[in-house]
Parts: C-alpha cells; sequence; structure tokens
C-alpha cells in the first residue's frame, strides 16, 4: 500500500514538473519569437510540442516562426495543430488584442459559379507597433477567395496587445466562412 502510495505521488510530480517545464518553454519561445530570434523560438517551440502535443499557443508560435523562417509547408502543418482546444495556463495579458475592424471577404465570381463554399483560417501575426505582420493561409479555398482573405486579413485594423506595460506582437487564427446561399 505504501509503495502504490509513493509510485502514484512520484508519478503525480513528474507529471507536473513535466507540464510546467513545458508551459515555461512555451513562454520562453513565444518571448524568443517576439525579439525576433526565429530559428531559436522554432527550436524551443518544437520541444515543447514534443512535451505537449495539444498546445495550441506552442503550435500556433512554432508555426508563425518557419513563416518567419520560409518553411511554408512547415509552417501549415504547425498551424492545423492549432485546432485542439488546450485552455492551461493561458498567458494572460494587461490589455488582450483589440480587432477594430475586419474587412468582409468579396466573394468571387468564379467562386458563385462553382459553387464553392467552406472555411479558410489564416494564421495572422498582429505586430507590436499595430500592423499586420503577414497573413498565411493554411485552410484554404479555391477561385480567389483564399486570396481575398489574405488580402482582407492585411487590411485588419486592431489595437496590439499589452503585456508588462509594452506592446506586444501576438499571432492569432482568423477564420473566413463562405455559403453558397
Amino acid at each position: 500500500m505504501k509503495t502504490s502510495f509513493l509510485i502514484f505521488v512520484s508519478l503525480l510530480v513528474f507529471s507536473f514538473t513535466a507540464y510546467a517545464q513545458t508551459a515555461t518553454d512555451r513562454d520562453k519561445g513565444i518571448e524568443v519569437y517576439r525579439q525576433g530570434e526565429y530559428e531559436k523560438a522554432a527550436q524551443i517551440l518544437q520541444e515543447s510540442v514534443k512535451l505537449e502535443k495539444k498546445d495550441r499557443l506552442a503550435w500556433l508560435y512554432l508555426g508563425a516562426s518557419l513563416v518567419k523562417l520560409k518553411k511554408d509547408s512547415e509552417a501549415a502543418k504547425a498551424f492545423r495543430k492549432t485546432n485542439v482546444v488546450y485552455k492551461k495556463n493561458v498567458p494572460v495579458y494587461e490589455r488582450p488584442l483589440k480587432i477594430i475592424s475586419k474587412p468582409p471577404v468579396a466573394y468571387t465570381e468564379a467562386a458563385r459559379r462553382n459553387q464553392v463554399s467552406g472555411n479558410i483560417k489564416v494564421a495572422v501575426e498582429f505586430g507590436a507597433d499595430g500592423k499586420i505582420g503577414f497573413a498565411f493561409p493554411f485552410q484554404d479555398l479555391p477561385d480567389g477567395l483564399t486570396a481575398n482573405a489574405i488580402d482582407a486579413a492585411k487590411s485588419i485594423k486592431f489595437e496590439p496587445a499589452v503585456k508588462d506595460g509594452k506592446s506586444i506582437t501576438v499571432v492569432s487564427v482568423i477564420e473566413y466562412s463562405f455559403s453558397r446561399f
């Protein structure tokens, strides 16, 4: 009985330590990303997602790092992992990112003719300077809809998130939906 209890406590401590290390690595990777050290951020975040495969933020910033490194195929794979729901240890900002205006996406004549419907997901870097850093589609649609979604995402007006009294860069996923009707 005593041995079982010790094993249980040991596993519990190990699990907590592994989780805490993952969150710490993720946060360090995000901070390194914000400093513009994309190669280093990618390395840190790759290790983080190995330990916690469902950490949406780690996948999101790993994808962003890979976009900055021009590794588009790998970035798309990382962004696709952001569909998991992971709400533990989410960073808290003094003021979160605030989208002021999100222009609509024009439905093209070709898409109308071909009755295209579905969703486009675009990873967007909202810069600390109030400018869009990148708009990277990782789930797309044909007939010009993806190009229009990228243009719309690049035209988003926003107020940057604030952490420790300073504006910070944040990466987020924007989704555009299209219906034939």
